[in-house]
Parts: structure tokens; C-alpha cells; sequence
């Protein structure tokens, strides 16, 4: 009778697995149609942006994200602190600096464990949500900090900008001589990564974004390091530093 009941868990779990799976490739499948749908994505040669009517209908197609996603952030939320920490610990350019800036910052848990590591860190999003401590409402193609006055900023929100020539120039701006733009990147469209409802703009492979936003931002480029899979996504850390 035991050994009846276990073969039964065992179809029932590998049904299971075979239904997530379909599941997730019928998904993919979504995500790459609605990727290759003109009326939603203009291609180019540096990759894809997404069709907006106006800057508006960016800013509230960016800002209505969180609403269905916060649950699933707050799931997760110890798993990507200790994710993040990780990246942090292990990032030597961020030794010495007193103030981080985190873009994209949502509800805040990149910030969160830089204070655990003892940095000063803000964060801004253009929805942080209600009574959210550690990211303050804001537009990171529009800063209103004063201009070199941070020692490092981070993202991995690129994949969300509607202008990376302005998101760039901000970080420039803001960073005082010497400082520190910690990216982590997502693979690029045609080396697996295809975006979602969300995402706004898309490369073609990520060493062709750091080589744009190097060249962008006037900036060296001090380190590039493989940062893993965290779920299903491969990540890329990228160190660029601001001449002093």
C-alpha cells in the first residue's frame, strides 16, 4: 500500500513539473511574440525600445509595475537581500565610499543591505510605494541631487530606461570625481534574454551596452565580473569609474 502511494506522489509531482513546465515555455513563447510585434518594439541596431506614445505613457507604464508585482518582491525579499549583499561585499570599488545612490530601487532591498554593510544609501523609484523608508520618490532621468555629490550609484534597472543617453548623463552629473557606477546587466536579446511587459528597452548583447555606456559617460571601465544565475536570469556586474 506504501510503495502504491509513492509511485502515485511520484506521477502526481512529475505531472506537476511537466505542467510548470509547459506553463513556462508557453510563456517564453508570449514574451518573444510580443517582443518581435512591431507596434510594440522598434529594432535598431543597438537593440529594441519599446513604442511609447509620450514620456507620460512611459512614466505610467514604469510606475503602475509594482502594484502587480510587490507580493512576489516581498516573497523573495530575503532571498535577494542575501543576493544582493553578496554582490556588494564582494564589489571592491565600493570600499571608501561614504553616500551610494540605487536606481530602480522599488521596495528598497538593495539599499537595505548596503546599510547592513554600513554605507549611507538612498534609493529612488518612480513608485517606491506607501511609507517606504529607503527609496525616495524620483525619476532617475531627472535627479534633483546636486551635481557631484555622490561617490557611487548602482542600478539593474537599464533594461527600464526611455533614454540611456539621459540616464547616463545623470549618473555622470551626480558623481563626484573619482566615483563609482555600479551596473549589473541582464543578458542582452540575442544571447537569451527576452524582455518582458515591463522592460522598455533592450541590447543586443551586454558588452555592446557597457561599451555605449562607457562611451557615454566618458567613463574606464575598472571591472567586469560574471555575477551567476540568481533564478533564471544570468547577471554581469560592470564597474565603471568617473576620471578623478
Amino acid at each position: 500500500m506504501k510503495a502504491l502511494k509513492r509511485l502515485s506522489n511520484i506521477s502526481k509531482y512529475g505531472l506537476g513539473a511537466q505542467a510548470r513546465e509547459h506553463k513556462r515555455a508557453d510563456k517564453e513563447q508570449r514574451r518573444h511574440e510580443r517582443f518581435q510585434d512591431a507596434e510594440l518594439w522598434e529594432h535598431n541596431a543597438e537593440g529594441a525600445r519599446r513604442r511609447y506614445a509620450s514620456y507620460d505613457e512611459y512614466v505610467e507604464h514604469q510606475g503602475s509595475k509594482l502594484d502587480k508585482i510587490a507580493h512576489r518582491l516581498r516573497e523573495k525579499e530575503d532571498e535577494d537581500f542575501a543576493e544582493f549583499r553578496r554582490r556588494f561585499a564582494t564589489c571592491a570599488a565600493l570600499d571608501g565610499a561614504r553616500s551610494v545612490l540605487c536606481l530602480g530601487a522599488r521596495l528598497g532591498t538593495e539599499v537595505r543591505a548596503l546599510h547592513d554593510l554600513g554605507y549611507f544609501a538612498v534609493g529612488i523609484d518612480l513608485n517606491p510605494g506607501e511609507r517606504n523608508p529607503h527609496v525616495l520618490p524620483g525619476d532617475f532621468h531627472h535627479i534633483v541631487f546636486a551635481s557631484g555629490s555622490i561617490d557611487a550609484i548602482y542600478t539593474n534597472a537599464l533594461d527600464h530606461v526611455f533614454s540611456l543617453e539621459k540616464l547616463v548623463g545623470e549618473v555622470q552629473r551626480l558623481l563626484r570625481p573619482g566615483g563609482v557606477f555600479v551596473a549589473d546587466l541582464e543578458l542582452g536579446s540575442e544571447e537569451g534574454f527576452i524582455p518582458g511587459e515591463y522592460e522598455s528597452a533592450m541590447w543586443r548583447d551586454h558588452q555592446a551596452l557597457i561599451d555605449r555606456i562607457r562611451t557615454l559617460g566618458r567613463f574606464a571601465i575598472e571591472q567586469v565580473r560574471d555575477l551567476g544565475k540568481t533564478r533564471r536570469d544570468q547577471w554581469t556586474q560592470v564597474v565603471f569609474r568617473k576620471p578623478a
